[in-house]
């Protein structure tokens, strides 16, 4: 059998709910480990039965988590490591900061 690893980002601390709702799935995976700072974006690693597709590994989660979590899902390290770096660079996408703008001009 072959494993497939997925890391998983999100907002939030989803890591509780996504192994319950695995749990109760017929999922076949195995839990990682991926220490996040206090605060910071929350982050999780499963490797998943090479056989399953992401598609269905997200349908055993389900649709609800992953949008109250805006959890990301990827199946490359580098892709991972590129997301936290950009996470890091941009603390706020453009529209946030657009409205920080907006709110600090209607306050002066």
């Amino acid at each position: 059998m072959t494993w497939k690893t997925t890391y998983i980002s999100g907002k939030g601390d989803f890591r509780e709910e996504v192994k319950r709702k695995l749990e109760h799935s017929d999922q076949r995976y195995l839990p990682g480990f991926i220490e996040s700072a206090p605060g910071a974006i929350t982050h999780d690693l499963y490797w998943i039965d090479g056989r399953t597709d992401l598609h269905a590994f997200k349908r055993a989660i389900g649709g609800k988590l992953i949008w109250k979590y805006r959890m990301r899902f990827f199946t490359a390290l580098e892709e991972f490591m590129a997301s936290q770096e950009s996470a890091d660079k941009n603390e706020f996408t453009e529209n946030e900061r657009r409205m920080i703008e907006e709110m600090q001009q209607s306050a002066a």
